[in-house]
């Protein structure tokens, strides 16, 4: 069976608590104040309370509009500088396709065609050549008009939604360029569906208009790069109508209400498509001079920055989320406050200091004599509970000396136990007249003399390191001193015992400490077979080739599972399943200390369906962990 019992661990730790019952008798707070200078300290912590709140609340405020101000500050200033880059980077875009058009007047085949408006092979073979100066260009189209506004050649003739045949006379470009020379559009195309920017050249020969030029610029690049930063950008035209936005649901939408001329206009030209034009609603809230705005756009508060682009008809807004340096104002309010509410618990606590001085230096007169008092009562109880301590001191002592003794007696018991059995043989042999066979005997019991010499020198590992140096111990060997020392038991039980030991297997060990430390687990095996109704014991010691090479020692039993609670602390001292008086719980805490020791370890565990094992892991001999404990 397995091993586990109680111990007294030794004297307990006295802790000295003198009485306090007599301690308000021996202080006495006197006197009470009037109820007038209760009334007059009540007015005075309200003042000064509301004082306190009041530079608290002051402090908070100052420290929030400040760091809100600042932020605006910081925030117009960065506005300013990415709306110089955006305008600089839309400004090129358009100058880059305004040289297309007039590159169209020294073309001769487009005058050709100028001229002959009818000729179907020349339209097709004028957009074949709009077609390639616009792959090379990279514009979104290019074409020609007549002035009658009919599109006679355009380079994507080909593809649906071409303006190839269409009259666009309509459009404000269109008579611009015939009556100025130049014209400038933003609008949906009609037939595409597609906004675009467009820019119309006059055609002419010999001081004769001729026709008109266009090329249609795409922005929507734009719009796709501004939809990747933090803020909201948008593009008004001449209208202030968001020509292009960060926001799908803000493009085509005034800042403010069309006028009537305004939207007569915008019928006639048709710039923004079938879009309905809802104003955006926005509030504005103030204004700089600096053409900044604090604006609300969907119950969200903005600052909004805007800039002057092509030419100045054109404006780029954008508007930058105060929510941030909101929150991060609010924040140094809040620290604002904290630290006004710092400095006055500052002060708080200095005059509080200041009074409880002097009170302290009043009070310590009436403590003094207290505290005589209790100091002679604590020395005499102090003296009562050293007595009690010795007392238990001793009784620890004769405890501890009783255990002591007992673990001797059962480490000695089955050593004593060969020894009988071999005396008795020799007894029996001598009487028979086997000499020889009595000499062996005799020579087995002074092995078995000797051996008990050195188990008693080897009980020290108990509570010190063994001096002995550890060498090759071969198992083989090792197990069947341990079975010679068991052998009588075995027999008496009829217990099944099977070894099955790897040759030549040797560890790095002391011989007497490692025949300790297998004979107790096998008797261990002994105890918990002895009530099953199979009694079997299996013995296997093998290689174990892993990280380090060690070797495996399997010492198994049918006897009954080993409780789950006991399994926990299975090498604690003191620990047995064992009736009183057959064991004390110090072989298995015994045998892993000896299992350390080594530089192995002892595990324990239960088998299916029933029985447990018990597993000793050590080093090789010539391995790397040889050195270990040596």
């Amino acid at each position: 069976m397995h091993e586990r019992s109680s111990v007294v661990a030794g004297a307990p730790r006295i802790c000295l608590v003198p009485e306090m019952t007599d301690l308000p008798s021996l202080v006495n707070i006197k006197g009470r104040p009037e109820i007038s200078s209760v009334a007059s300290g009540s007015t005075r912590w309200l003042v000064r309370g509301a004082i306190a709140v009041a530079l608290v609340v002051a402090a908070s405020w100052l420290g929030y509009a400040v760091a809100f101000q600042r932020g605006l500050d910081h925030l117009r200033a960065a506005a300013q500088q990415r709306l110089a880059v955006e305008a600089a980077r839309l400004d090129g875009h358009l100058s880059r396709f305004e040289y297309l058009p007039s590159l169209l007047e020294t073309s001769p085949s487009v005058f050709q065609l100028l001229g002959a408006p009818g000729d179907s092979a020349l339209r097709q073979a004028v957009s074949q050549y709009l077609k390639s100066i616009n792959l090379l260009a990279g514009a979104d189209n290019l074409y020609v008009l007549g002035v009658s506004g009919e599109t006679l050649a355009a380079a994507d003739f080909d593809q649906p939604g071409t303006p190839f045949g269409e009259n666009l006379s309509y459009r404000p470009y269109v008579s611009e360029a015939l009556s100025k020379g130049r014209g400038a559009f933003f609008g949906v195309g009609i037939t595409s569906a597609r906004a675009g920017y467009y820019l119309s050249y006059a055609l002419k020969e010999g001081g004769v208009t001729k026709g008109v030029a266009t090329v249609k610029v795409n922005l929507g690049s734009f719009e796709r790069a501004w939809r990747d930063i933090d803020s909201d950008i948008l593009l008004l035209d001449e209208r202030r109508v968001a020509i292009l936005s960060s926001r799908d649901e803000w493009r085509f939408r005034p800042m403010e209400p069309l006028s009537l001329q305004m939207r007569d206009e915008i019928s006639r030209s048709k710039p923004y498509g079938n879009h309905e034009l809802t104003p955006l609603g926005w509030t504005f809230a103030a204004q700089s001079t600096d053409g900044s705005a604090r604006v609300t756009a969907e119950n969200r508060a903005y600052t909004l920055s805007e800039r002057p682009i092509n030419h100045g008809l054109w404006k780029l807004v954008l508007l930058d989320d105060e929510a941030p340096i909101r929150q991060t104002a609010l924040i140094i309010g809040a620290m604002s406050g904290l630290a006004s509410i710092v400095a006055l618990l500052a002060a708080g606590l200095v005059e509080q200091r200041r009074r409880a001085i002097k009170q302290r230096l009043a009070n310590q007169a009436a403590l003094q004599a207290a505290n005589d008092m209790l100091e002679i009562r604590v020395q005499e109880r102090t003296a009562e509970l050293r007595a009690a301590q010795d007392d238990l001191v001793h009784a620890g002592k004769l405890a501890a000396l009783g255990q002591m003794s007992a673990g001797i007696v059962h480490e000695l018991n089955q050593p004593l136990a060969a020894l009988q059995t071999a005396a008795d043989n020799a007894v029996l042999l001598v009487d028979r007249g086997l000499i020889g066979d009595a000499r062996g005997n005799l020579t087995r019991i002074g092995e078995l003399v000797r051996r008990l010499g050195r188990l008693t020198s080897q009980l020290r590992v108990f509570a010190y390191k063994s001096s002995s140096p550890l060498d090759a111990v071969a198992v083989e060997h090792a197990m069947a001193e341990s079975l010679k020392i068991l052998a009588a038991r075995v027999k008496e039980t009829g217990v099944d015992l099977v070894t099955d030991i790897d040759a030549n297997l040797s560890v790095v060990a002391d011989q007497t400490r490692l025949e300790q430390l297998l004979c107790n687990i096998v008797a261990n095996a002994l105890d918990a077979v002895e009530g099953a109704d199979r009694k079997s014991i299996l013995i296997r010691a093998t290689r174990e080739e892993a990280q380090t090479a060690r070797c495996r020692i399997v010492i198994s039993n049918s006897g009954p599972a080993i409780a789950s609670d006991v399994l926990q602390r299975m090498f604690e001292p003191f620990v047995t399943t064992k009736p009183a008086g057959k064991g004390l719980g110090l072989g298995l805490m015994l045998s892993n200390h000896i299992a350390r020791s080594f530089g192995g370890e002892l595990r324990a565990r239960n088998l299916t369906p029933s029985g447990a094992e018990f597993v000793v892991i050590l080093p090789l001999a010539g391995t790397s962990e040889t050195s270990h404990g040596r």
